[in-house]
């Protein structure tokens, strides 16, 4: 026996543009799937807290690593809030901000022995 010759398919009339449904909307948002990312290759935001220890572990901790992690966040900061067309306070007082925090930290102890004392 022979097997049937395939149908035509069945041609549905357009309906007009102005009734036609709403199209659904893919998951994902029409953009594909990404590749996964190893955990070395990882940003801190992205690991979860059951991969930290093991993402730490991948870390580089020698001077070169960290003067190399030192100087891209350097970079990154002065190109996002210092090199723009138009900036404004936010930099600045960010910087401002961490000296501050720093200094207590450093002057903590010495603080901390002061609150003790009586007034006289």
């Amino acid at each position: 026996m022979a097997p049937a010759p395939p149908r035509p398919a069945r041609r549905v009339p357009a309906l007009p543009s102005s009734h036609q449904p709403p199209r659904p909307v893919p998951s994902g948002h029409g953009k594909m799937a990404q590749p996964p990312v190893l955990l070395k290759d990882m940003k801190l935001m992205d690991v979860k807290l059951g991969q930290l220890g093991s993402w730490l572990a991948m870390r580089d901790f020698t001077p070169g690593g960290i003067l190399g992690a030192i100087r891209r966040g350097h970079s990154r900061y002065y190109n996002k809030y210092i090199n723009v067309r138009k900036g404004g306070l936010g930099g600045l007082s960010m910087v401002l901000a961490g000296y501050i925090i720093l200094s207590y930290m450093w002057s903590y102890s010495h603080i901390k022995h002061e609150r003790r004392r009586k007034y006289h």
